[in-house]
């Protein structure tokens, strides 16, 4: 079986706006600073997607990129 080293990281945000990522508290800052802290050395983010999850209106961001 195949060795990945990869990461993936869900964010899960309650309470979604239109804010920017430059308000703090705002899911756009945090799926904003999770991308600027990943190791800009290694490769570029394999996958990134959102998803709203029905049952309460959350909204949900999978990134998977090299570890």
């Amino acid at each position: 079986m195949a060795s990945y080293a990869v990461i993936t990281k869900m964010i899960i945000h309650s309470k979604v706006s239109a804010d920017a990522d430059s308000v703090a508290g705002s899911y756009a800052k945090e799926v904003s600073d999770y991308i600027e802290s990943i190791d800009s050395t290694s490769q570029a983010i394999i996958s990134m997607h959102s998803v709203e999850l029905a049952s309460s209106g959350a909204v949900m961001t999978v990134i998977v990129h090299p570890s």
